[in-house]
C-alpha cells in the first residue's frame, strides 16, 4: 500500500506469538512532538491487516479477500520514540474456527488484536476484526 512507504512502515520480526512492525517518529509526529493519531491508526490496521495475510497464507489460501470490519482504538498515552506495534497471533483456538468457517462458508472472521508499547507502557491499544473470503 502506497501510504505503508510514504510512512516507513517495516516489518521487523514475525513468529508464533506475534508480528512485530516499526516506523520512525520524525515522519509521523504531530504539531505537538509525539507520534501523530492518524500514523498511529493506520499503523495497527495495516499491521493486523498483514497478520490477517500471514494467517491466510498459512492456511493455504491463495489469493484471499481481507478487509477491515470494524475496530476500536483506544490512545492510552503520546508516543515520543520510534513507533513499535505488537500484533498478536489469535489463540489456536480462535485460528480453528477461522478455518472450520473458510472451510464450510468460503469466509470467516478474526478478531486481531495489536498494541504501540513504549518503554513497556501501553500507549495504543487496538482491537479489529478482519473478514477473510476465499
Amino acid at each position: 500500500m502506497p501510504i505503508t512507504k510514504l510512512m516507513q512502515l517495516k516489518l521487523k520480526s514475525i513468529d508464533n506469538s506475534c508480528l512485530i512492525t516499526t516506523a520512525p517518529l520524525d515522519i509521523n509526529i504531530n504539531d505537538k512532538g509525539t507520534a501523530f493519531g492518524g500514523s498511529l491508526n493506520s499503523i495497527t490496521i495495516m499491521s493486523s491487516w498483514c497478520l490477517a495475510y500471514y494467517l491466510s497464507k498459512k492456511l493455504n489460501l491463495e489469493n484471499p479477500n481481507i478487509v477491515i470490519f470494524k475496530n476500536e482504538t483506544k490512545f492510552i498515552r503520546p508516543v515520543i520514540k520510534d513507533i513499535i506495534c505488537t500484533t498478536f497471533i489469535p489463540s489456536e483456538e480462535e485460528l480453528k474456527s477461522l478455518e472450520s468457517k473458510l472451510e464450510i462458508k468460503g469466509s470467516g472472521s478474526i478478531k486481531i488484536h495489536a498494541q504501540v508499547i513504549e518503554d513497556g507502557k501501553v500507549c495504543v491499544d487496538f482491537q479489529g476484526v478482519y473478514v477473510i473470503k476465499t
